[in-house]
């Protein structure tokens, strides 16, 4: 879970996390770039006592991406979720993603299959016609290819070299499942619900994000990426 001023937020999510993964073996690991608002040393001033989350303080450039990455590089289990911090990734989806990852490859949370949606209507109807010009025109195999909320082995994301991968802000995502898809692999997707962040403010930038994704669509169809 990468953070970034997400303080009010994260004790919450990961109390459901924890309640949600109760029966199952599992770490949690905080990456927080150095929140103004402290919400990493927050994570591990209230979880010090805790074996299964780990919260670590990444230095350097503010980056998504390599915030993942790091995170990745620290956890030790065979399966790897990734999610973000401020409610939108609901955490009742958890286990549906654990149960489908056992006969696929990669698993995506899905805001537009049948039983997914968002609350936000405007970002849904913009993120729905985004995504259908990803798969109509940049030959992107999947209807939500920007969800940001998966699952996937360890052994699987080691073969698509995650650090080709994780850098820069969501558009992530797009090159996680690109490769997956040359690679042959099996993607699934699962029905998940968007609602509104509980607390604080959004770090997306809807017209900044669009045009970085097209450039990063378009490097991946002309082989690039």
């Amino acid at each position: 879970i990468p953070t970034y001023n997400e303080k009010d937020n994260i004790v919450d999510l990961l109390k459901e996390i924890e309640r949600q993964l109760q029966y199952v073996a599992h770490e949690i690991i905080v990456v927080d770039d150095q929140s103004s608002d402290g919400t990493g040393l927050f994570v591990k001033r209230v979880y010090k006592d805790n074996p299964r989350i780990h919260c670590f303080i990444r230095s350097g450039h503010r980056d998504l991406g390599k915030s993942i990455l790091y995170g990745f590089w620290k956890c030790k289990g065979d399966l790897i979720i990734g999610m973000d911090a401020d409610f939108n990734h609901d955490p009742q989806v958890l286990s549906q993603l654990l149960q489908s990852i056992e006969n696929s490859d990669l698993v995506i949370a899905s805001r537009f299959i049948t039983g997914g949606g968002m609350e936000d209507r405007y970002l849904y109807g913009a993120s729905l016609l985004f995504n259908l010009i990803l798969k109509l025109l940049f030959g992107f195999p999947i209807w939500d290819n920007t969800s940001c909320y998966y699952c996937i082995r360890r052994k699987t994301l080691l073969a698509l070299y995650p650090s080709a991968i994780y850098y820069g802000y969501g558009e992530y995502h797009l090159r996680l499942v690109y490769k997956a898809q040359r690679k042959q692999l099996r993607i699934r997707e699962v029905p998940v619900f968007y609602r509104k962040r509980r607390h604080g403010q959004s770090k997306s930038h809807l017209f900044i994000m669009f045009v970085t994704y097209l450039e990063t669509a378009l490097a991946l169809r002309l082989g690039y990426q």
